[in-house]
């Protein structure tokens, strides 16, 4: 199962043509099994310029399974991915990538994404990343139709937690 985070669906609802967004057109045509995070619903929904958009994009993205919800030891788990990482000296920029990671990791999923936060957490705790191999820009332009008005997506970040606070 495939869990793709925001970062590859903006490039995707963009058309940028980011070897992610290439990759998910191929996961998309191929039927591969793709699962979508609340988290990353509303992190891709937050991005939309107006309602039309937001509703052709909810139309699109309804027809994914969502993930779990996340529960009490999933929280508890994201803070201990973010405690990790920085106890090491690569601290997360985002909570909700310390969460999607979480997810991930509990349920086995595969994660695509362009996040480099992620790649700071794989060096820490066994989180599987998809890397789109060489080829997959010509295969993925074999399902590519360009639409008249595409939805515009801008980047959303979510504040990292406070240096300030100390428990």
């Amino acid at each position: 199962m495939i869990l793709v985070d925001t970062s590859a669906w903006i490039d995707y609802f963009n058309n940028h043509g980011s070897i992610e967004a290439d990759y998910l057109t191929l996961c998309i045509a191929e039927a591969r099994p793709v699962v979508l995070a609340g988290l990353v619903l509303t992190e891709t929904l937050l991005g939309l310029r107006n309602s039309t958009q937001a509703d052709k994009v909810t139309r699109a993205l309804s027809s994914f399974t969502l993930a779990p919800e996340l529960t009490r030891p999933d929280y508890e788990g994201a803070a201990a991915i973010y405690r990790a990482c920085r106890d090491r000296g690569t601290t997360p920029r985002s909570t909700i990538d310390c969460l999607i990671a979480q997810l991930c990791l509990r349920h086995d999923y595969e994660l695509l994404s362009r996040d480099r936060d992620y790649e700071m957490i794989a060096r820490v705790f066994p989180l599987k990343r998809i890397a789109p191999g060489r080829g997959v820009h010509e295969q993925a332009r074999l399902y590519y139709t360009p639409e008249a008005d595409p939805p515009r997506l801008t980047r959303q970040r979510a504040a990292a937690p406070r240096r300030s606070s100390r428990a």
